[in-house]
Order: structure tokens, then sequence, then C-alpha cells
């Protein structure tokens, strides 16, 4: 499995009129911030542009280039997908990826599957926004709306410059889009400060819902549909709560676990130095990094934390 170059995946952008543009399901930070500011630089460059993304939580809207967020019509020449470890995570978005004449998979998942026609998978970048900034800087003008999302998914992945993820060239990158004059504050203060009141209902649940495990070496939180309904909220409200499990002292391995139905729970991992969760994602189809990872398990939500909790023993 190995990488195309920059030249050639920027020839063939160059050739698409029609460009089709995801991230993963239930997307983050770092996939809105990469999708809507590539989108943003290719419609400028004259292609027509079309970015497929999941309904995301309204913190995200502080992101230019939502009008380019909108449904498939035809097939498209060119279908490019960021921050993606597989084909699958794609969601509904897969059916146009499979249509698409050229597929370019961009991403820095080192668990990525190198599912496309061409392949550009970096996994010690921080995040897909550092990456898509090293295909622009130099080929596309960066204004202020593409730097504003890029510095959104930068500081979003890196926990604003935070995780060990955070490398010389990240600065560098944070830097050069500082200096289109984007609201950096406000972006930051959006992600890291401000939340709705079911957001922090929910965290409150979630976290009188933790228990330590193994002499302290594990702390795994849940939540059921059930109660995040109870406080009002969605599933789209629950992004930071592995963060503050991961800083529970003495916790070598933090997991969430929170039902989509009643069959279905969607997992999240972190792992201290030593600890490779995405290891343990992958033991139930999931990916990730070694330090950040998560996965679907097709159980009920006991069940999951049992087979989770089981894994995490053997992993220790």
């Amino acid at each position: 499995m190995q990488n195309n170059t920059k030249q050639e995946i920027l020839e063939k952008i160059a050739q698409a009129k029609t460009i089709q543009i995801a991230g993963h399901t239930n997307p983050d930070g770092d996939a809105i911030g990469a999708c809507l500011a590539f989108g943003l630089a290719l419609e400028k460059a004259g292609k027509d542009v079309t970015v497929l993304l999941e309904h995301y939580a309204p913190k995200y809207d502080v992101i230019p280039g939502k009008h380019l967020a909108k449904e498939a019509a035809a097939k498209a020449d060119l279908f490019l997908a960021l921050d993606c470890g597989d084909e699958g995570r794609l969601g509904a978005a897969g059916d146009w990826f499979r249509q698409a004449d050229v597929t370019i998979n961009i991403d820095h998942h080192s668990s990525n599957t190198y599912y496309g026609q061409y392949n550009y998978v970096e996994g010690e970048a921080s995040s897909t926004s550092e990456i898509v900034y090293g295909f622009l800087e130099g080929n596309y003008p960066v204004d202020q709306d593409m730097a504003a999302g890029l510095y959104a998914g930068l500081i979003y992945d890196t926990g604003g410059f935070r995780h060990s993820s955070t490398s010389p060239n990240t600065m560098r990158v944070a830097g050069a889009l500082m200096e289109t004059g984007i609201p950096f504050t406000d972006i930051y203060n959006r992600f890291f400060d401000s939340r709705s009141f079911s957001e922090m209902k929910i965290m409150g649940q979630a976290l009188e819902n933790a228990k330590l495990y193994f002499d302290g070496k594990v702390v795994c939180a849940t939540i059921t549909s059930a109660e995040i309904a109870a406080c009002n909220g969605t599933n789209k409200e629950l992004d930071a709560i592995i963060n503050y499990l991961k800083g529970v002292q003495g916790a070598e391995v933090a997991c969430f676990l929170y039902e989509k139905t009643e069959t279905e729970v969607k997992a999240s991992f972190r792992g201290a130095d030593g600890r490779d969760v995405c290891a343990l994602a992958q033991k139930f189809g999931g990916g990730g990094h070694v330090k950040a990872a998560g996965c679907t398990i097709a159980a009920p939500i006991d069940k999951a934390k049992e087979m989770v909790l089981a894994e995490i023993e053997k992993m220790l």
C-alpha cells in the first residue's frame, strides 16, 4: 500500500470538471473543515463542486462554505474522500464514490485501507486539514474562508495543539492560516469553551455513569438513547466526553460508548503512551490512530461494554 504523489493527484483534480467531496459519517471538525475548505478552493478554480456531509452540530457552522453541502444529483468526474479511513466510513456518500470516474483518498488515519484509485495517507499528520493545506499551498490561493475551515480542522484534531500529533509543521501551517486574518479566537472558543445547555447536561449524565476498572487503569462511561433524550439533546452533542474521561489520573485507557439504536453502539477510545487503542478498535471493525480510535458494535450497550472491557483486559 503506497501513496501516489501530490503531483499525480493534483493533475487528476485539474482534469476534472465535476467534483464530489465527502468526509466520514458523523463528521467532526477536521472532516468538515477539510471538505469545505478544499471545496471552496476548487469552486474558486471554476470546478462544479458538491460536498456530501451528514447533518452536523451547529457549533461547526463557524466553518465557512456550508453552501457547498448538498445532495449529489449525478455521478461526478472525480470523488475526493477526505479524513475517511475506509470506504464503509463514507456512509451514504459511498454510492457516489463507487460511481465516480476517478476516486482519490486523502487521510491521516494510520489504519487507512488505501481504497481509492489514488491515495495519499500521512499517518503522522495531525489532521487531514494539515494535509489539505499541503495540497493547496502554492497551487490554489488560500483565502480567509478556506483558512478558517482548515484552522478549525487543525485545532479540532489536535485538541487545541495539545495532542502528541502536533508537529512543527502543524504550527507552521497554523501560523500561515492565521496570517489571512481568520477569527482564530472565535473558532477556538466555539469548539472548546462553548456548549449548549443540553450538551452540558449530557456530559453530566455520562460522567455520572463513568466507572473505573482494572485497578483504575481504565475509565469507561456509557450513555443510552433514553438518557440523551431526557437531557433534550441529540447524539451530535457527545464529542467532548471522551477527552474529559481521558484526563482521569492513572487511567491508561478511556472508553466512551453511546447507544445509537438498541442494537448499535458507537465506541470511542483514547490511550496513554504505550496503549494502542487503534488495535482495540480494529478488533471491532473500526480504526483510527494509536492514541485515539473508534468503532461501531452491533450489540446492546451492556453487552458492547462487556465485549470492550474483555478486549481491554487482554490488552493490559
